[in-house]
């Protein structure tokens, strides 16, 4: 422990005095972070992986003065006399050193208001970029920066300066954004940044379940350790056929707070209802994407403070985000994969050594998918899933870098963007197709964008690749309170957030509404679509065909798996 607050003798009582040790995972991490190598760590929810790379980079950060702060002497605190070679005054803004990337709103809020208070502590600036919060000064750059993907594309094209002193990149949670359009969207927005750092910066890529950590490293990180905690919880797990079987069996063991996990939005509005009949309607709330970030949050502080309680929650769950200690956690439908179910048990029972899970099956085939999807869990196996780039990323890509670059790119360039992604004579295609389609025009030997590329951009309309459905706002009448959005058109009586509502009137997108005594139907949400909103802008070759549905291939990969397993 001498050796540990020694290496971090000035952030140890920052981040760790109150635990008075580190984890497993957090001893492995730190040594290879303070010696600058690339890594990979994968371990389990709540194992601290944040504060294992956090703490040593904070700790560089202000060894070796990388920005905005100068830097701090070898005696030790923020206090401490400075080198007078190093030391840089305040409003000598240099930009950004430290990248935090988050796949979600959710959890970039989530992890700003985490680190906040102990950055502030010792000196370290932390901002937060999404949609919800687009103001950004670059003459006042944070030095840490926490954003999505899609927030990060837009800053690099419009500021790119900010990130010209670049040390340290995190990709949080990166088994959620891995091999679809948003992973692939991250990939080349590495490769952008490395073209505009002046400084080799390192990439630190966290999360608890990954099949084959080392594929993903190689598609992001280039040189890297692999570090991975082998310690693993018991799980004990108990298949139910309904709500009032599980509500009988939570009852017989005293379970306080319960998590329960839906795949799609619409379940889990239809599963709280079912749940408040039987635990009430002050024992049950509603956490998914589609609720306002205060609803969520109410959520979020009712889970952390009542002794009692109930979340019926999507995926927004699976990861980091702090709701206190959960007793139980329950599998409402058969998750999306091994690694998925992994995650959703992770977040319940963390100061014991067994989690306690329920998951209810609603037939004979759900119940063998399910008990060898747990067998699975068990053996400490996590299927793999093979890569595939979506070409629909070269698109938007495409448009990103020529919006960013108004004198225009070579194909030389381009190339060099796009190598290791996808095939040369694919994104040539791909260009003589933007070409032909009006998008983009080549003059000079130079790529430039068309006065229609560059109108979208003004409109931040080419940074995300995430398909989009018209939404609207829905808002309470009388509180005013923003209660979330839903899928346009609606019934005039639907469910959201677990109640009931009526709609009175509707407004520029926007549905005022008041409580109704029972709802006719759930509300429509966004849906799923597994290739990139730029996808109809490819060729017609090299657009996806899906045509089997998630069970289907659930149900083939998890059989084949578990006759590898058993």
């Amino acid at each position: 422990m001498d050796s540990d607050r020694r290496r971090l003798r000035r952030t140890w009582m920052t981040f760790f005095s109150r635990y008075g040790r580190l984890l497993p995972i957090q001893s492995r991490t730190i040594p290879a972070v303070l010696s600058g190598k690339n890594a990979i760590i994968v371990s389990a929810t709540a194992s601290g992986k944040t504060e294992a790379v956090i703490a040593p980079l904070i700790e560089r950060y202000l060894k070796e003065g990388w920005g905005n702060r100068g830097c701090v002497s070898d005696m030790g605190s923020i206090g401490g006399k400075k080198s007078r070679n190093s030391k840089k005054s305040r409003d000598s803004r240099i930009g950004m050193t430290i990248l935090y990337i988050s796949p979600t709103k959710a959890l970039v809020n989530d992890m700003h208001d985490r680190l906040k208070g102990q950055l502030d502590e010792l000196g370290i600036t932390v901002s937060m970029k999404t949609g919800d919060t687009p103001r950004f000064n670059p003459d006042k750059s944070p030095d840490v920066l926490i954003t999505t993907p899609e927030s990060f594309d837009s800053m690099i094209c419009r500021y790119p300066d900010s990130f010209k002193n670049m040390r340290a990149v995190i990709l949080d949670e990166i088994h959620l954004i891995d091999n679809t359009y948003r992973g692939d969207q991250l990939r080349l927005l590495l490769k952008r940044l490395k073209h505009i750092s002046t400084t080799d910066f390192n990439i630190y890529a966290l999360s608890a379940t990954i099949a084959a950590p080392e594929d993903i490293g190689r598609r992001y990180l280039g040189d890297f350790e692999v570090i991975t905690d082998s310690g693993k919880r018991e799980i004990e797990y108990t298949l139910v056929e309904s709500v009032e079987e599980l509500y009988n069996c939570v009852r017989r063991e005293n379970i306080r707070k319960l998590l329960i996990f839906c795949n799609k939005r619409a379940t889990v509005e239809n599963f709280s209802r079912e749940c408040m009949d039987l635990w009430g309607s002050n024992r049950v709330v509603v956490h998914h994407g589609s609720l306002s970030r205060s609803i969520r949050g109410e959520a979020e502080c009712f889970m952390k403070d009542a002794p009692y309680g109930v979340c019926v929650a999507t995926m927004t769950l699976e990861i980091g985000i702090d709701i206190g200690n959960i007793d139980a956690i329950v599998l409402a439908e058969v998750p999306w994969s091994v690694s998925s179910l992994l995650q959703r048990i992770g977040r319940g029972s963390r100061r014991m050594s067994r989690n306690r899970v329920f998951a209810i099956y609603g037939s004979a085939d759900e119940q063998m998918l399910l008990e060898r999807m747990f067998h699975i869990a068990m053996a400490g196996y996590v299927e793999p899933v093979d890569y595939s780039h979506d070409p629909s990323v070269v698109v938007q890509q495409v448009f990103s870098s020529l919006y960013s670059s108004p004198g225009g790119l070579t194909d030389h360039h381009l190339q060099n963007l796009f190598e290791g992604f996808c095939p040369e004579d694919e994104l040539r295609e791909i260009l003589r197709h933007l070409a032909k389609t009006g998008w983009i025009k080549k003059w000079q030997e130079t790529w430039h964008a068309t006065t229609r590329l560059m109108d979208l951009g003004a409109k931040g309309k080419i940074h995300s690749n995430i398909p989009s459905n018209k939404m609207m706002e829905v808002i309470d009448i009388g509180s005013r309170q923003t209660i979330g959005e839903v899928q346009y058109p609606v019934d005039e009586i639907f469910i959201l957030g677990g109640r009931a509502w009526l709609i009175v009137r509707e407004s520029f997108e926007r549905l005022y509404v008041k409580p109704a005594k029972r709802g006719i139907a759930t509300a429509k949400f966004k849906s799923c679509v597994s290739e990139g909103a730029f996808s109809y802008l490819l060729p017609a070759r090299l657009k996806k065909s899906e045509s089997k549905t998630w069970y289907t291939e659930a149900l083939s990969e998890i059989t084949r798996v578990a006759e590898v397993v058993e």
